[in-house]
């Protein structure tokens, strides 16, 4: 019984080597939290820079960064403080009017959808948010995903593009 035991316990150990060192051949990230869909994504480096709309993996400000990993939000990994990065949406860049009020974000005047900060979290934790309204500089982009429940923009503010790491592209995804 011990023998099979030590056999399982080394077999999965192994997968799990043989899976890390895939993940970091392929320059690939897994997302387990609920604000994108649960699956496995290709970090792309090309040479066009990440626009408005693109998906991407980013760090975030260090000061939120520790908060959000302290409470539950993100897990450690490769950013400041070895916190993980996030998987977000460029939602404004440069030239783009970004203003927060009470019932959401509004870039160049539009309604984001879903975008109204939540007071609370789901742990009864009382969420800060961010007052903007101002355009957006050189450099300077707002990360969203359109979900309620998202730890995005609405509570970090906005980044810098040098807290991006790269475009994500669906490599296999385990639910929509």
């Amino acid at each position: 019984m011990l023998k099979v035991l030590l056999q399982i316990l080394i077999s999965l150990f192994t997968l799990s080597l043989i899976f890390s060192f895939l993940l970091h051949y392929l320059n690939a990230w897994i997302n387990v939290s609920s604000s994108l869909p649960t699956g496995i994504y290709l970090i792309k480096n090309d040479e066009n820079p990440p626009q408005k709309g693109d998906l991407v993996l980013s760090c975030i400000p260090s000061l939120y960064a520790t908060l959000a990993f302290e409470r539950g939000y993100l897990t450690s990994g490769k950013c400041e403080n070895k916190i993980a990065p996030v998987g977000k949406y460029i939602a404004a860049a440069k030239g783009d009017k970004v203003q927060t009020a009470s019932d959401g974000i509004y870039i160049n005047g539009k309604l984001i959808k879903n975008s109204k900060a939540q007071k609370y979290d789901a742990n009864g934790f009382k969420m800060f948010t961010q007052s903007i309204n101002r355009t957006l500089y050189d450099n300077e982009i707002l990360l969203l995903n359109e979900k309620e429940n998202s730890f995005d923009g609405r509570y970090f503010g906005i980044v810098d593009t040098s807290f991006l790491i790269g475009k994500l592209e669906e490599l296999a995804i385990l639910d929509e």
